[in-house]
């Protein structure tokens, strides 16, 4: 299921591509993405998984040296659950969850992706997105998420 997901993703073109501001709520995290194509040709994942679901996560997966985080880094915390091998990254401050970091390359994939949060984004209109629902609840049997019933 995640093989081809993945494989759906767009290429990166610098040619046809837009750099996006995004902050967490408190303003102490800020980064950017450069996405290709612009957000709005981009099918953004919205989860149902237990951390998605919980966190509100609207996801796009841009290659890892896309994200340039220019302040707060030391304020970015992890959490993980599972099998151990996501990341989520969240804002000790205020709670943001700004993205995770699925560790591709540890797992054997050639990508290297992240899972970028675009709620986080500076200017995005939720509703211009073009949402696409992925079934992570019943599509990640590793997930021991029982307590969440």
């Amino acid at each position: 299921m995640a093989d081809e997901f993945f494989r759906q993703l767009p290429k990166f073109d610098p040619a046809d591509a837009q750099t996006y501001d995004a902050t967490c709520h408190c303003g102490t995290v800020k980064y950017s993405v450069t996405l290709t194509p612009p957000l709005p040709k981009w099918k953004v994942c919205s989860c149902n998984c237990s951390i998605c679901a919980r966190n509100g996560y609207l996801l796009v997966y841009p290659l890892r040296e896309q994200l340039k985080v220019t302040s707060g880094e030391d304020a970015l915390k992890s959490y993980s659950f599972g099998r151990k091998m996501n990341q989520h990254k969240f804002c000790t401050n205020c709670g943001s969850s700004v993205f995770f970091d699925p560790r591709m390359k540890e797992q054997g994939y050639n990508l290297d992706l992240l899972g970028i949060n675009v709620r986080m984004f500076k200017g995005v209109s939720l509703d211009e997105l073009n949402l696409v629902k992925f079934d992570g609840w019943s599509g990640w049997p590793f997930v021991d998420s029982d307590h969440l019933k």
